[in-house]
């Protein structure tokens, strides 16, 4: 999979990409990944790459036209087959739209991702306009939650982790994303049952003895018994 950045602070996600599991997936060709900053599309020698409101309202907003022309380069620079549908625009914005692990779980088999990372205000309206009129199939406005953060940047790296993390190879054991919370396989309803490591016994706090018996079959039934509680 590829994932391209479309961000005024690229320097952010430096040390996201050389950290722990995305960094490992990245040397075995898992992955790979890309940042382009639309001050590269902005002429003149500062590069505004943002402006103030028609209207009155406070703040600056982003233009349009070099977060246009930022996706535009990637789509060229990174071509897939004219028929496949493998690839996401995403803008991270409040929206209707919240993403979710059913929605990493459709991301997780596209080719392509590019993640459109606004600053200030947000960007220019004619951006998503353009977007949904050139790109209907691939584009989509998404939220990480009801709240507004100070940019789009960390919302695209908690999107990543969430997805890649499900594809093949990224986490080694299988098991540890297929049998989690948030399971498709029971319509996203559970949380995962509480789990232990050593020492035996913390603070008073014991682990439970089921756990220790090495019965198979009753301590599945346990795990599913204590899904979504905290057992002591």
């Amino acid at each position: 999979m590829k994932i391209s950045y479309i961000s005024i602070f690229p320097e952010i996600f430096k040390s996201f990409l050389n950290t722990s599991l995305i960094k490992k997936a990245t040397e075995k060709k898992i992955l790979s990944f890309d940042i382009l900053s639309p001050r590269e599309f902005c002429p003149g020698k500062h590069q505004q790459v943002d402006d103030t409101l028609y209207g009155g309202w406070a703040g600056l907003l982003m233009k349009a036209k070099p977060a246009i022309d930022s996706v535009e380069h990637l789509i060229k620079t990174h071509k897939l087959n004219k028929r496949s549908q493998k690839r996401k625009i995403v803008m991270m914005s409040p929206s209707q739209e919240v993403f979710c692990q059913r929605v990493a779980h459709d991301w997780s088999t596209m080719k392509h991702i590019i993640f459109v990372c606004a600053r200030y205000e947000g960007i220019d309206s004619r951006f998503e306009h353009y977007m949904k009129e050139k790109y209907s199939k691939h584009f989509i406005k998404v939220s990480l939650g009801q709240f507004v953060t100070l940019g789009g940047e960390f919302p695209a790296m908690v999107m990543t982790e969430s997805v890649v993390r499900l594809i093949p190879g990224v986490i080694k054991e299988e098991a540890s994303w297929k049998n989690e919370s948030y399971s498709l396989e029971y319509n996203m309803t559970n949380i995962e049952h509480p789990q232990y490591t050593k020492p035996e016994d913390v603070y008073g706090y014991k682990v439970p003895e089921i756990l220790l018996s090495g019965h198979h079959k009753n301590i599945e039934k346990w795990k599913k018994e204590n899904m979504g509680k905290v057992s002591l």
